[in-house]
């Protein structure tokens, strides 16, 4: 079974500087919530295309090979899981005028079936709620201080 989670938050900066950040990999493990590990696996680095191994420890450690399969300069960037726990995480951005932003975030994850699938939705279920609102006050602490 899949589920969906959607945010949106505002942040006091240009749109540019916002999706800057967010596009850096480097960066993503100082405002993700649970992002344990994030390597590239190919030389590209961002854009479509761009893959990455990466673990999320969510009460348990939920490994995915995932793949830049959109990406439009200050307004989209989309990931998908191409290998791993099956999810899907767009972020839009739109430039709200005056220096800000809006980021919205819809995230699709699916956890295995049978009974390991249980136990790791019991893990994580209860903490998406707190990862979601953890992911965006850190995001809009750290491009707002920049």
């Amino acid at each position: 079974m899949s589920s969906i989670v959607e945010h949106s938050v505002e942040i006091a900066a240009p749109v540019e500087e916002v999706f800057a950040y967010v596009d850096d990999y480097t960066l993503t493990k100082d405002w993700m919530y649970g992002l344990h590990e994030i390597e590239p696996v190919s030389d590209q680095t961002h854009g479509v295309g761009a893959t990455y191994d990466g673990v999320m420890k969510l009460g348990v450690s939920l490994k995915s090979r995932i793949q830049c399969t959109g990406w439009e300069r200050d307004r989209l960037i989309e990931i998908s899981s191409i290998k791993g726990i099956k999810n899907t995480q767009r972020w839009t951005f739109t430039d709200l005028g005056d220096g800000r932003t809006r980021v919205d975030a819809w995230i699709s994850y699916t956890l295995p079936g049978g009974p390991a699938g249980r136990a790791i939705a019991s893990a994580v279920k209860p903490i998406i709620g707190v990862a979601v609102k953890s992911t965006s006050e850190s995001l809009v602490r750290n491009v707002e201080a920049r």
